[in-house]
């Protein structure tokens, strides 16, 4: 029987399948097999299982991904630990206000889905409270979407694009992830937090599950914090911001850095937080090179 892992707790992972929900467990002689892996499965993984008495079943096989969502593991950062699997779109939610729009984040995610080989879709929430300018993530092609949980403004174009999909929805707490999903789907109920008087969110999701949500899948994530850049290196983060792209073939040299090389075609080019934002997170790879060795 083929399922699908929509959330594990421990050992216990919960499969959706044809048939109904089950609480699986992995195959002795898999697991061994599957024992060098850092998670023997992830949230969005398709697997074969045996089911058992009273909802329980085996899983004897994890298919093969299309996709993935990884990380840096906390514990072992030279492994990878896959976060969300077989995922269609990637949504990045920033807040018109309270807390203010966030280049850097945006930035740092658009190199996460750019890594990971998945669309974008920048979503503009609360923005009954502002209207920040976007016009430099449009015109480097980019989608963005303004919703607001308050007055619906948005809902309903959101709710188009994730039919038929599986959806990630990321970014700092506070933003009102929880708060959008509510909007989409109000039997969810999700619970929403507040954000501080500094401005900053306080975590509402602590754990990735798949909900179900507008004809689609969509995982819920854990604040930023969560989140690394799995797959990008101080020698090809270049190539993950897509208007530096269109650019660089007029450089001098093949392999320009964009930094301080002479005949660079990207340098005063871009748009000026987008420049600040790469040359911010090529600090932060060398340093994580010189620590972690990758």
């Amino acid at each position: 029987m083929n399922g699908r892992i929509h959330k594990i707790a421990a050992n216990d992972y919960e499969v959706h399948t044809e048939q109904g929900v089950l609480h699986c467990r992995f195959r002795g002689k898999l697991k061994r097999e599957r024992q060098a892996s850092l998670k023997l499965a992830a949230v969005g993984d398709f697997v074969d299982v045996v089911p058992g008495e009273a909802s329980q079943g085996t899983i004897e096989k994890v298919l093969e991904r299309r996709s993935r969502l990884s990380r840096h593991d906390v514990m072992r950062p030279s492994t990878e630990q896959v976060i969300v699997a077989n995922v269609d779109v990637l949504f990045v939610v920033q807040a018109a206000k309270d807390p203010d729009f966030n280049d850097t984040i945006v930035d740092k995610c658009t190199v996460m889905a750019a890594g990971n080989r998945l669309p974008l879709v920048i979503v503009i929430n609360k923005s009954d409270l502002d209207r920040p300018d976007v016009s430099i993530y449009e015109k480097a092609g980019y989608r963005c979407l303004r919703t607001s949980a308050k007055t619906g403004e948005g809902i309903d174009e959101l709710r188009s694009f994730l039919k038929d999909k599986t959806s990630v929805f990321m970014g700092p707490s506070g933003v009102g992830k929880s708060s959008l999903i509510n909007s989409l789907d109000p039997e969810l109920a999700l619970k929403v937090g507040e954000v501080s008087r500094r401005g900053e969110g306080r975590h509402t999701t602590t754990w990735v599950e798949l909900l179900p949500i507008a004809g689609g899948l969509v995982a819920d994530t854990p604040g930023m914090e969560f989140f690394t850049l799995w797959g990008v290196t101080p020698e090809n983060l270049k190539d993950h911001f897509l208007d530096f792209v269109d650019l660089a073939g007029g450089c001098k040299f093949r392999n320009c850095s964009h930094t301080a090389e002479t005949g660079c075609a990207v340098k005063g080019r871009v748009a000026e937080s987008r420049y600040r934002n790469y040359l911010e997170i090529l600090e932060k790879l060398r340093e994580q090179r010189s620590v972690f060795g990758r």
